[in-house]
């Protein structure tokens, strides 16, 4: 598994979804209890719907206990804006259309392309990460290629 950026707060929220998806075991497990005693299980959908849940569950901790010991921790304020670096807020003008769009490129679990958070690992986050002020990068989304010069890298306001 590769490297996962996130914050210190971005970490604790991780943590914090583990620990109550842990302590979620013992509610499904008292589940399939009940359903058990519904009667015969290849026709009980209780049975199946908890068992369900169960697997679905563990798959969860399994994928976060997987990526605990790859995650590197960024601070926004300490981010490096000699370049487009994780942590940093970009300026980028979209070539051809004269409109201006701000990103924070962030690690995957604290990004929300709805508040300007791209994540390091999404086609315009990787794309745009090196980049200096004046450089372009080209980046391939569903209509096509947009193409986005970098007017301005801060650190996060």
């Amino acid at each position: 598994m590769s490297i996962i950026y996130a914050t210190l707060d971005g970490k604790k929220n991780l943590e914090k979804r583990l620990a109550g998806l842990i302590e979620q075991r013992a509610d499904i497990a008292n589940q399939i209890k009940v359903a058990r005693e519904f009667g015969d299980l290849r026709e009980n959908a209780e049975y199946a719907a908890a068992r369900e849940a169960q697997n679905n569950l563990e798959n969860e901790i399994i994928q976060i206990e997987a990526m605990m010991p790859n995650i590197k921790l960024f601070s926004y304020a300490k981010a490096d804006t000699s370049a487009v670096n994780i942590g940093t807020q970009v300026t980028v003008e979209v070539v051809g259309k004269k409109l201006q769009v701000e990103f924070v490129i962030t690690g995957i679990l604290e990004s929300c392309i709805d508040n300007g958070y791209v994540s390091n690992e999404s086609p315009i986050g990787a794309a745009l990460l090196g980049k200096k002020v004046g450089e372009t990068a080209e980046v391939k989304v569903p209509a096509g290629k947009m193409t986005y010069k970098v007017l301005k890298i801060t650190t996060v306001k």
